[in-house]
C-alpha cells in the first residue's frame, strides 16, 4: 500500500470580492461576531487566533486553489480531505473545483463526510438514506476521476465521528452503494475496533484532549495500529502543530504549538505506531489554529517542517518494507 500524508482541508471560506460575494466562515458563527470589513494594524477582524498570510481568502477563488497547491506540494502532501457539508453548499462548489484543478498537479482529493450536517438536512429520510443519497451522489460525480483518492482502486470517503451512528447505518450505507455499482473504502473516525466490521481503516481527527490530559499518545496509536492491523485493515495516524479553539468556544481550548515541539511530539507518536498513512489536523481550520498554511504569526515555518517529517515517514516505511 502506498503511504501517504493527507490534510483535512476547509473550504468554507469566503470574501464579498471572491467568488462567494460575501463575507463566509471569517466573522464566525452566532451571527457573525467579528467584522472583516474593519482594519486594525493592517489585519481585518476575523475568527481566528492566528491570521493568513495571505489575508482572509476565498476558498472558491481559482489564485487561491492555485496557491495552496503549491504550497502543500512545498510540504510534500500527497491529498486533502476536504470537509464537505452536504449537496449544494458552498463546500460542494468548492470540491468540485479542487478536484479539477488537482488533475494538473498530481495531486489527489477526498472529503470528509461531516456527520454533525446529518440531523440538519435529511427531513423525512432515515439518517442511512440521507448518507446514502450524499454519498451515491459524490461517487457517481467523482469516483471514477485519476484524481479521486483510491486504494485498491476504491474510492475512499473519510467519516467524521463515525459513533453519531449505529454501525447498523453504516451497513446499510455500503450495502446500498454497492448495490448501485459503488464499491467505496471508507476510513472511519473512530478508535472503536468493532467498527472494523463496516469500516476499511481507522483514524482520529483530533488528538488534543488525549494530549492535554497526559496520555501517552504513542502507545494509543500502537495500540490501535495493531488491532487495525491485525484485521488487515488501514491504519491512519494524526499530528497535529496546536490547537486554540478560544475565540469560537467558552472557555475552549489551547493547546500550545512550542515552537514547533507540539507537532514534533504527534510526528514521533504518528511514526511510533508504523502508519499506513498521516494525517494532518489541519491544513486550514483556521478558527481552532491548527493550521499548517502559512501565517503571519509562523510563516512558512510549518510546510518546512511538514516536508521534513513526511520524508523522514516515507524513508522509514520504505526501510522497513
Amino acid at each position: 500500500m502506498e503511504k501517504l500524508v493527507l490534510a483535512f482541508h476547509y473550504v468554507w471560506y469566503g470574501t464579498p470580492f471572491g467568488p462567494a460575494g460575501e463575507w463566509r466562515a471569517w466573522p464566525g458563527g452566532d451571527g457573525g461576531r467579528y467584522n472583516p470589513d474593519l482594519v486594525f494594524g493592517g489585519q481585518r477582524m476575523v475568527d481566528s487566533p492566528n491570521y493568513p498570510l495571505d489575508g482572509p481568502y476565498d476558498s472558491l477563488d481559482p489564485t487561491v486553489i492555485r496557491r495552496q497547491f503549491c504550497e502543500l506540494s512545498q510540504a510534500a502532501v500527497d491529498g486533502s480531505i476536504v470537509s464537505w457539508w452536504g449537496i449544494n453548499d458552498y463546500s460542494d462548489r468548492v470540491l468540485d473545483a479542487l478536484v479539477e484543478e488537482a488533475a494538473g498537479v498530481d495531486y489527489r482529493i477526498t472529503l470528509y463526510y461531516e456527520t454533525p450536517m446529518v440531523e440538519s438536512r435529511k427531513g423525512e429520510d432515515t439518517e442511512a438514506q440521507c448518507i446514502l443519497k450524499d454519498m451515491k451522489y459524490i461517487l457517481g460525480k467523482h469516483a471514477q476521476k485519476d484524481t479521486w483518492l483510491k486504494v485498491d482502486g476504491k474510492p475512499v470517503i473519510v467519516i467524521y465521528v463515525v459513533d453519531t451512528y449505529p454501525l447498523a447505518v453504516w451497513q446499510e450505507v455500503k450495502d446500498g452503494l454497492k448495490g448501485e455499482g459503488f464499491d467505496p473504502f471508507f476510513l472511519g473516525d473512530t478508535f472503536n475496533l468493532e467498527a472494523l466490521s463496516v469500516m476499511d481503516g481507522l483514524h482520529t481527527y483530533n488528538p488534543v484532549r488525549r494530549l492535554i490530559s497526559g496520555e501517552d499518545l504513542a502507545a494509543t496509536y500502537c495500540s490501535v495500529a495493531e488491532g487495525v492491523h491485525k484485521e488487515g485493515k488501514l491504519f491512519a495516524a494524526t499530528v497535529i502543530p496546536g490547537f486554540d479553539d478560544r475565540k469560537i468556544r467558552t472557555p475552549g481550548t489551547l493547546l500550545a504549538r512550542e515552537d514547533g515541539g507540539c507537532y514534533n511530539k504527534t510526528w514521533l507518536a504518528a511514526l511510533a505506531s508504523d502508519p499506513d498513512w498521516v494525517l494532518i489536523t489541519s491544513w486550514n481550520e483556521w478558527h481552532e489554529g491548527s493550521e499548517i498554511e502559512p501565517s503571519r504569526e509562523y510563516g512558512t515555518e510549518y510546510l518546512w517542517l511538514t516536508r521534513q517529517w513526511v520524508r523522514a515517514f516515507k524513508a522509514e516505511r520504505e526501510k522497513r518494507t
